[in-house]
């Protein structure tokens, strides 16, 4: 009887821990998608990267493919950098142990990572249209 009793009473325990202590903790997060384009052509691939502004030090990213993300961030207000390349060509990885073998030759697009975008984030499924040209990159 007196083990039961005591096997109740650690049951109960480690529920209302796990209860209490198992909530949602830190800034709320949401699911965004979009688009990145650099002199209105689609980022081919690369990375977004959102970093908050002014709320510590929460910064969220992923990858970009055939100019689409689809990521998960904090709400508020975000930077938004981004590095992307592009396929120029293909070359043989290497001919003599995987002879046919081609793989995507990349450069990088001249997007310097201190090019940022403002935006704000509010609610799950926005979308967001993240251009740079080289116009901006410039200067003019």
């Amino acid at each position: 009887m007196k083990t039961k009793i005591i096997a109740l009473f650690l049951i109960m325990t480690v529920s209302m821990v796990c209860f209490i202590g198992c909530g949602p903790k830190g800034p709320k997060r949401v699911q965004v998608s979009g688009t990145v384009t650099f002199d209105g052509e689609p980022v081919e691939r690369g990375i977004i990267k959102f970093e908050s502004v002014g709320e510590g030090d929460v910064s969220d990213g992923g990858s970009i493919e055939n100019g689409q993300f689809t990521i998960e961030v904090t709400t508020g207000q975000k930077k938004v950098h981004v590095k992307g390349t592009k396929v120029v060509g293909q070359y043989e990885r290497d001919p003599k142990m995987n002879p046919g073998v081609m793989v995507d030759q990349l450069e990088d697009l001249p997007i310097p990572w201190t090019l940022t975008k403002d935006v704000t984030v509010e609610k799950k499924g926005q979308t967001f249209e993240i251009a740079f040209t080289t116009e901006e990159i410039n200067g003019k």
